[in-house]
């Protein structure tokens, strides 16, 4: 977090330090299926797999095989590390998730359009897309996310919105 501006970077910490509430708020529950887009070290991803416990399974996916390491070498049998940008083609099934997690990544994505396409492709209907839209105007992403077939459900301290797959 070298280039991050002071606040940016407390509210980034803040909510890595509330993982557990953030998850617990959209909600995430065992044998839960979960796609985490642009998992990065897997802040979001490790406590996820702690929670879908052995009965669910959490797919983390990055483009930087690099910033991937402490979920490929978690010991946890639900946790699958996914490598790729996710914005043309995500290597899972279709409806095959019941929660999309797409936390400070949409302002690093050239086609932001393509890669919510993709979430709403592997999202059952009726699962959640939880955004937290870091860099970005949060209006301009919740009407992004809706025009992609989300219908907006209610946020997390004003920062995260969850989104439900129509």
């Amino acid at each position: 977090m070298m280039d991050v501006p002071p606040e940016e970077r407390e509210q980034k910490l803040w909510l890595a330090e509330r993982a557990g509430e953030v998850l617990a708020s959209v909600p995430i529950r065992p044998g839960d299926t979960v796609f985490d887009f642009g998992c990065g070290a897997g802040a979001y991803a490790l406590p996820a797999a702690e929670m879908v416990g052995a009965e669910g399974a959490v797919h983390a996916m990055d483009c930087d095989l690099s910033r991937m390491d402490p979920v490929a070498d978690a010991a946890h049998s639900s946790l699958h590390a996914v490598h790729g940008d996710g914005t043309t083609h995500i290597p899972l099934e279709a409806a095959s998730c019941d929660v999309g997690l797409l936390y400070d990544v949409l302002q690093k994505l050239d086609d932001r359009r393509g890669a919510m396409e993709e979430m709403r492709r592997v999202i059952r209907p009726g699962g959640v897309l939880s955004v937290y839209p870091m860099h970005l105007d949060p209006q301009q992403v919740r009407a992004e996310v809706e025009a992609c077939g989300f219908r907006f459900r209610d946020d997390y301290a004003g920062l995260v919105m969850h989104f439900v797959r129509e």
